[in-house]
């Protein structure tokens, strides 16, 4: 008989403090540098101008720091504590705690958006006062914390305990505040017609059912993600489902990761792009015929192909054959954002404290 998992307690992760950090190294790199160019090289000052300009330097990169510290402190101090457990939920902040008991706990999941989904708790207010003291409380909904604060692995582990030790239900709301059905975990690989949509939208060419969200900065263009920036194909319920890496800017190189890290693969090129292993093996190359792009496996048989319509208005349509041998099945999700007139506007977390609850 298995175990439920025990009580959990989540709070902000390192992501939540990232800006502060940036700033105050930001700050006091800046400092120095300017510090050290009125005292060395050939542009040095002289020792009394360089005395004012170190102390202008130096001090407006201190206050910037400590501003930057101080603000890290006061995210620290205003955090939300969240204990998930048997008995219910515990919420805490800033020396005041809420209790909402299991019996009063309707649900418990996520609502969109899916790039930065905002971990919910549905509930009976009556039987559960003072939440609303703690968190910011809509109807009988209580929005706990954003993903992009929480640390990595949250979902799977909120998941679990939700619905192992609480005994919960489930639930994932989308931007319309209506429940996202939770599809098997190999909808998307196991889908053999595809429709991708301006807003990364994958939706199954057949039944129409959303299958996965691309999640990313927006791309100033149709093609490669931006340098240095990922975009992650992740189902309805935030589940991520494969990781898209882009390489050295102008290099035409996409590396292709599976949700556990593991690498499924690479991409080289953007005009015809060919299919590698994380090895290097070829796998397959495409070719332009006609307003689409045809995948051709190192057998010579076409594995995949990429529908794009002349306007570019429509979604792009992917089609892979089911006799497509992996990774290059995997490989082939990937197509529509390496060849021109892919989507343009993968989602992204707006900066919003909460979604929809």
């Amino acid at each position: 008989m298995s175990v439920p998992p025990p009580a959990l307690t989540i709070t902000l992760g390192g992501n939540a403090y990232r800006w502060p950090l940036r700033i105050c190294l930001t700050a006091l790199t800046a400092g120095l540098a300017g510090t050290l160019s009125t005292l060395t090289g050939p542009g040095a000052w002289e020792p009394e101008e360089a005395g004012r300009a170190i102390a202008a330097f130096g001090g407006g990169a201190v206050l910037i720091a400590l501003a930057a510290a101080v603000w890290a402190l006061v995210i620290h101090r205003d955090r939300l504590t969240v204990t998930i457990g048997r008995d219910g939920l515990t919420l805490r902040r800033r020396g005041r705690e809420a209790v909402v008991p299991a019996a009063a706990v309707d649900a418990v999941g996520i609502t969109w958006p899916v790039a930065d989904p905002v971990w919910t708790v549905w509930f009976d207010p009556e039987a559960a006062p003072g939440v609303d003291a703690v968190t910011k409380v809509e109807g009988r909904a209580a929005a706990l914390l954003p993903e992009r604060s929480l640390p990595q692995g949250w979902l799977e582990a909120v998941h679990a305990t939700a619905t192992e030790t609480l005994g919960a239900r489930w639930r994932v709301l989308d931007d319309e505040g209506e429940e996202v059905d939770r599809l098997p975990e190999d909808a998307l690989r196991e889908a053999d017609d595809i429709l991708v949509d301006g807003d990364g939208r994958h939706r199954d060419g057949r039944t129409g059912a959303l299958l996965a969200v691309a999640c990313g900065p927006p791309a100033d263009r149709s093609g490669l993600p931006l340098p240095g920036r990922v975009t992650v194909l992740r189902d309805p319920h935030a589940r991520p489902l494969l990781e898209l890496r882009r390489g050295l800017p102008g290099g035409g190189r996409v590396r292709v990761f599976l949700p556990d890290g593991r690498p499924a693969g690479e991409i080289r090129g953007s005009d015809e792009p060919s299919f590698h292993t994380a090895g290097g093996t070829l796998l397959g190359t495409t070719r332009a015929a006609g307003g689409r792009c045809v995948v051709t496996g190192v057998d010579a048989r076409e594995s995949a192909t990429l529908r794009i319509e002349k306007d570019g208005g429509g979604p792009l349509r992917l089609e892979r054959s089911p006799s497509t041998p992996e990774p290059l099945r995997t490989l082939a999700l990937a197509l529509p954002w390496v060849v021109r007139g892919g989507p343009r506007r993968p989602a992204r977390w707006t900066g919003r404290t909460s979604g929809r609850v």
